[in-house]
């Protein structure tokens, strides 16, 4: 059987259709590689399979390896929260508090969502600034 270029093409693309309905950026790599060894096929026909694959091979770690930081920052993850982590965003801000914090515990409440609040007895209207997240809860202190 003779593997021609758009045979590659064609798993280059099954592999961008699996990158995009699936998490992750794993398929990309692969993908990457099999259009690289596409070309070569399309430039030098008739290279031997084992030759094909190896290739392939080297192509998507290589670009794995070499892409990885740049779709880090792409995506937002050099330290800034991400979707699933919204308390972290808040961390170093200052809010006012519009329910007193009671022995320790208390609310605060942000846009459309309310948030457990720990920390030092203030009163309704203290300014408070976020010290740390723990799971949905927010530990704070007071703001100068």
């Amino acid at each position: 059987m003779t593997i021609v270029f758009w045979y590659w093409w064609a798993l280059a693309a099954v592999l961008l259709v699996f990158e995009m309905m699936l998490p992750g950026v794993v398929f990309l790599f692969l993908a990457i590689g099999a259009a690289v060894v596409g070309i070569l096929l399309l430039v030098g026909p008739g290279v031997a399979l084992e030759f094909q694959l190896f290739v392939f091979a080297i192509v998507a770690v290589a670009s794995a390896l070499l892409l990885r930081r740049s779709l880090r920052r792409l995506q937002g993850r050099n330290g800034e929260a991400s979707l699933n982590e919204r308390g972290k965003a808040m961390v170093g801000h200052v809010f006012v508090l519009d329910q007193p914090i009671l022995n320790g515990r208390g609310r605060l409440t942000l846009g459309d969502g309310s948030w457990i609040v720990t920390g030092p007895d203030m009163a309704a209207g203290a300014k408070v600034r976020v010290a740390a997240v723990h799971g949905t809860e927010l530990k704070v202190e007071p703001a100068p």
